[in-house]
């Protein structure tokens, strides 16, 4: 009887780990559109760690480089788990979205509030909503753009974990 127990015991947790890996694994390999920022700075808040926001435009070539090039490999890097959440904005999208304070706006709105002028833009942010590093803006190159990116994830880390101060 006790055998059985433990060999049920045994199957559940192994389940339950398979099913939180699948879980996990569905975010993989995709860039999340916002919906709620609020909701992503709570977790941010947690883990300690900056919100990275591609500020993208439908038909953008560029956007679709850094998007599937840059960024979408890098949610596969499980290595980035806790050390950034990734999201995009797209400036021509109308959608709801919830603010860093949790207010209704717009992704439109959002982008035109955090002037970005210029797709693709990449922004650095805290749980706060405040820019944490310089943005970057446009592509130039893919080659460098991993390294740009890294040095921004950094900047941003040590940041919010108070090693420099917030602008």
């Amino acid at each position: 009887m006790n055998r059985l127990k433990f060999g049920i015991g045994l199957f559940a947790a192994i389940l339950a780990c398979w099913a939180l890996a699948s879980a996990h694994a569905v975010e993989r390999g995709k860039l999340p559109m916002a919906t709620d920022l609020s909701k992503e700075a709570k977790l941010a808040r947690e883990k300690q760690i900056p919100i990275l926001i591609l500020f993208s435009m439908r038909g953008c070539p560029y956007c679709t480089r850094v998007r599937e090039e840059i960024l979408i490999p890098t949610t596969l890097n499980a290595e980035y788990d806790n050390k950034v959440i990734l999201l995009e904005v797209d400036s021509s999208n109308h959608a709801k979205l919830i603010d860093f304070d949790g207010k209704a706006t717009t992704q439109a709105d959002f982008v035109a509030k955090n002037r970005v002028g210029l797709s693709p833009t990449v922004k650095f942010f805290d749980p706060q909503g405040r820019e944490v590093a310089d943005p970057i803006v446009g592509l130039v190159t893919v080659d460098y753009y991993g390294g740009y990116l890294d040095q921004a994830i950094d900047t941003s880390i040590a940041k919010i974990r108070g090693a420099v101060p917030a602008n």
